[in-house]
């Protein structure tokens, strides 16, 4: 199935009107040079970072599905009319970020951050779709007007980008008299230094996807990680933070979608929590909120026809029972079993159609979406309006993201560095991170894992990680913790899937999905329709067949 959100950030700094930068006339006695003809930089960047944002998480929801982690679009039933909205959006809101490199000739800080968060918000871009229009576009209101832009290829936009990064660190450290103004940096509250260590840690997000796919690709993904700079704690983290307003909405959109809305969002897998019940892991309470203990009877028509798929509901698998007992020690008691029924998702690929189930579905928890602790301390209850704070987070380039960088860096790519303590302070970092917004969000509820038992979960994931053979096998175990770590960063799994094959204990879908996996999103047809360079790509490129220039795994399953 594909269940869609529309996410929406409200700005506190109000409406900004956008002063158009072509004539009104061609006579030059009606030029004002008193007047500018664009917005000033420090105008336009709330409107250009709330863009970047709303790029980085516009397929969120798909990429999560695509890895296994949520049912959004994860039996890839895709089509050329699939992304119109994401591609037009695209192009629209990233006119506010060139605006501020077309208004910044005299102010390097503001044209550094644009140009930090045009590499960043474009290569996420080019992730997805591959060839776009690059070097010709956002030109439609230029004096000699682009408006069928020629498309770049991916790989040349990707050395474009690297550069950009560059630039933005050049002029993010030149002395200015007009530095970043903390009232209009939301992301970052005008320091120069935070967005420094953004652009280059941008740059090592491009190196590393694009190692394989250019000449000396690690080597110089392994000088950038050597030299330093680069984001390497949370208080430095590209992180958008929400509030608990509801008028303008700044809520969330999993909480909007789950606690205002009859949880109208989508079933997270049960694999994803069925292997963290199992691990113990600290996150699992903070990520998911159960809404019910009622145990629903296959027997009874009307609760058969709320099951998912296949009877594929955790509380009744079999497999699912029979591995507590081994792994707890005895059988799932009655309270065990009120517990396990509010982890009410679905298999992957469970393309059947969606009963009146609202009121069971797990929801998102206290992480990322600002929601409720799910913990055995909680008795559950639906979901109705009003519960719940909704000021969650976009995770977008954090410092455990970094870590799991380095990692992949020096097992994979040879890059120096102690793969195994990195992958450990990754995993604490984390859990960390999400316990801390749990106490923020629900403060009431959350009940913070001990010591001990984080302990006992690193101790197990670094037992096997020593247990893994060679590097190619350690990786795949990094992998399948980033999986778990990825609850709310689609494409930082998705990406990091298709860069190396890894997690390969992820389950196929249950049913067979109508194309195989998704290598990249097929282009739009509307985009063939406004720009004739496009329409090759509607038939030529197939997304489950033609990957982006950098993915030399080309994943698929065996069905």
């Amino acid at each position: 199935m594909k269940l869609k959100y529309i996410s929406k950030i409200a700005l506190t700094t109000g409406l900004i009107s956008l002063l158009s930068a072509c004539d009104l006339t061609d006579l030059d006695i009606n030029k004002d040079p008193n007047s500018p003809t664009v917005a000033s930089a420090k105008l336009l960047l709330p409107t250009a970072e709330s863009a970047v944002v709303n790029a980085i998480t516009a397929v969120n929801d798909n990429a999560m599905g695509f890895a296994g982690l949520l049912s959004s679009s994860d039996n890839f039933d895709l089509n050329n009319q699939s992304y119109n909205g994401t591609w037009n959006s695209f192009y629209r809101n990233m006119n506010n970020v060139e605006a501020i490199i077309n208004a910044s000739a005299n102010s390097p800080h503001y044209l550094g951050v644009a140009q930090a968060m045009k590499a960043f918000a474009m290569g996420n871009f080019v992730d997805t779709f591959g060839d776009c229009p690059y070097s010709e576009a956002w030109k439609g209101n230029a004096e000699n007007a682009i408006t069928t832009p020629k498309f770049d290829k991916d790989s040349d936009i990707y050395e474009a980008l690297i550069k950009l990064c560059d630039e933005a660190v050049a002029n993010l450290s030149k002395t200015t008299a007009d530095p970043l103004a903390a009232s209009a940096d939301f992301m970052y509250g005008g320091s120069a230094a935070k967005w420094i260590r953004f652009a280059k840690s941008v740059k090592i997000k491009l190196l590393l996807n694009a190692r394989k796919g250019r000449t000396n690709g690690n080597a110089e993904l392994a000088a950038a990680i050597a030299a330093g700079g680069y984001i390497t704690a949370p208080a430095d983290d590209f992180t958008y933070n929400f509030s608990t307003a509801s008028s303008p909405e700044g809520r969330h959109p999993w909480f909007q979608s789950a606690y205002l809305a009859d949880n109208g969002f989508a079933y997270p897998a049960h694999q994803l929590m069925e292997e963290m019940i199992f691990n113990k892991d600290p996150r699992l309470d903070y990520y998911f909120y159960r809404q019910t203990e009622t145990i629903l009877d296959p027997s009874n028509p009307t609760d058969r026809g709320t099951i998912p798929y296949g009877g594929t509901y955790l509380v009744r698998k079999p497999s699912f029972l029979a591995k507590w007992a081994t792994v707890f020690g005895s059988a799932p008691s009655a309270a065990d079993l009120k517990y396990i029924a509010g982890f009410f998702g679905r298999d992957r690929g469970d393309n059947t159609g969606v009963p009146q189930d609202g009121a069971l579905r797990t929801a998102p928890g206290c992480y990322p979406a600002g929601g409720l602790f799910g913990g055995r301390n909680v008795t559950p209850r639906a979901l109705t309006g009003g519960r719940g704070s909704g000021n969650g987070i976009w995770p977008l380039l954090t410092s455990n993201n970094m870590k799991y960088y380095q990692i992949e860096a020096i097992l994979d790519g040879g890059a120096a560095g102690d793969a195994k303590a990195i992958f450990e302070a990754a995993i604490r970092e984390h859990i960390a991170r999400v316990v801390a917004l749990g106490a923020k969000v629900d403060a009431a509820n959350a009940v913070a894992p001990t010591a001990a038992y984080i302990n006992d979960y690193v101790a197990a994931q670094l037992k096997l990680y020593d247990a893994a053979p060679s590097n190619t096998a350690k990786l795949n175990v990094v992998a399948k913790q980033l999986w778990f770590s990825s609850w709310g960063q689609g494409m930082e799994i998705w990406n990091s899937m298709r860069r190396t094959g890894f997690p390969s204990q992820v389950n196929n879908p249950i049913i067979k999905p109508p194309r195989q996996y998704a290598l990249r999103l097929p282009y739009p047809s509307q985009e063939g329709t406004l720009n004739s360079n496009a329409t090759p790509k509607l038939t030529e490129v197939i997304f489950d067949r033609d990957p982006v220039f950098w993915d030399k795994v080309k994943l698929k399953w065996e069905f």
